[in-house]
């Protein structure tokens, strides 16, 4: 990506960016439908359009704002943060709300890597290319995995709205529950601060270098 201008770099991260922020989102939201909540369907959150699903700050600015800062290494090794719009969940509606936010939170996790995993069989097919649409598609390819897996990896911080954050409410007792959920207002401070200071990286860089690596790996197999 260093050899690439900022529209560049913004082209090739777009589709991934919008595909990374919503599908997972989709897939929670029709998974909770398939539980007995019809919450997101009210809100329009099993629909295929980005704009139902985008957040202006998690969606465009800050993940944006990275990009145009070149916090994205050039390899695709850096970490990305970003996020839509937190999906609205009755947990009343569910016979067995905490075995619901487990599954919630799985199919959540599960829709990222495999989006991150279908973006490495992409790259490891026009791997190679140099030129025209094929070099476009790798440059996107490879720009899905880094957005994909860093979804993947914000969301496993124990703060809610994120999947890991939102099991942990209703799978806690409830004094510790209610203090988690304390936090969740402050959770987007928290997430600036991780990145402003570099502590994201240093916290989840080891796993993400992880992941990549194996998804790749598993690529090469097929």
């Amino acid at each position: 990506m260093n050899s690439l201008d900022l529209f560049q770099q913004l082209a090739v991260s777009l589709l991934p960016l919008l595909l990374a922020l919503t599908v997972p989102v989709i897939v929670q939201a029709r998974v909770a439908l398939a539980l007995g909540d019809t919450t997101g369907k009210q809100y329009d959150r099993t629909s295929l359009n980005p704009l139902s699903h985008a957040d202006p700050i998690g969606t465009l600015v800050v993940p944006g704002a990275m990009i145009a800062l070149g916090n994205l290494a050039g390899s695709g090794g850096g970490l990305l943060i970003g996020w839509a719009k937190p999906l609205p969940i009755s947990y009343r509606n569910f016979r067995d709300p905490r075995g619901a936010a487990v599954k919630l939170a799985g199919a959540g996790l599960a829709a990222k890597f495999l989006l991150a995993l279908a973006w490495a069989f992409v790259f490891r097919a026009t791997y190679g290319a140099t030129e025209g649409v094929e070099l476009g598609v790798a440059l996107m390819a490879r720009q899905g995995i880094t957005i994909s897996l860093s979804f993947f990896v914000l969301n496993l911080l124990p703060l809610p709205p994120f999947a890991v954050g939102n099991m942990l409410l209703v799978t806690l007792p409830p004094k510790q529950a209610q203090q988690l959920e304390s936090i969740q207002p402050y959770t987007f401070i928290i997430i600036l601060v991780l990145a402003v200071t570099g502590l994201f990286g240093v916290i989840f860089q080891p796993l993400f270098s992880l992941l990549r690596d194996l998804i790749l790996t598993i690529a090469t197999l097929f």
